[in-house]
């Protein structure tokens, strides 16, 4: 059963930071054409219009492996897999939650019918409730 709620879903949360001005493939060619075919910063700065910075850190980057076009893959097919998962969660938890909904509502109903019944069944004498209408004969 799924809980319909008045409110809009909430936006899905963006970036942290500012988009990054160059793409993973773009980066991942720079660092190649500097270390495999021995451009240096300068003619590569001059080339792609990139600061020193950018290719300093693309070349440590590319270096350490992280910079691959595998990698870039393999990041995106985690993050959708992890999409997946948390969406499954997600899913799973609105049904907990439709549960221990009807649940609650249920036992409110159960409290409320005992306690009717009760105060219907208290005017009637039972082996129960004997003590107590001796008791308020004799006060």
């Amino acid at each position: 059963m799924e809980i319909f709620n008045k409110k809009p879903a909430p936006k899905e949360k963006g970036r942290v930071g500012r988009r990054p001005k160059w793409t993973q493939e773009f980066a991942h060619m720079v660092a190649q054409k500097v270390v495999d075919e021995k451009m240096t910063y300068k003619e590569a700065r001059t080339t792609f219009n990139v600061s020193g910075g950018a290719i300093a850190s693309w070349v440590k980057q590319y270096k350490n492996g992280l910079l691959s076009p595998e990698d870039i893959e393999q990041k995106e097919l985690n993050k959708s897999l992890t999409i997946h998962r948390l969406e499954e969660q997600v899913d799973d938890l609105k049904k907990e939650i439709g549960d221990l909904y009807l649940q609650t509502r249920m036992l409110k109903k159960i409290v409320a019918y005992s306690q009717r019944k009760k105060r219907e069944n208290s005017s009637v004498i039972t082996s129960e409730n004997l003590a107590q209408f001796q008791k308020d004969a004799e006060s």
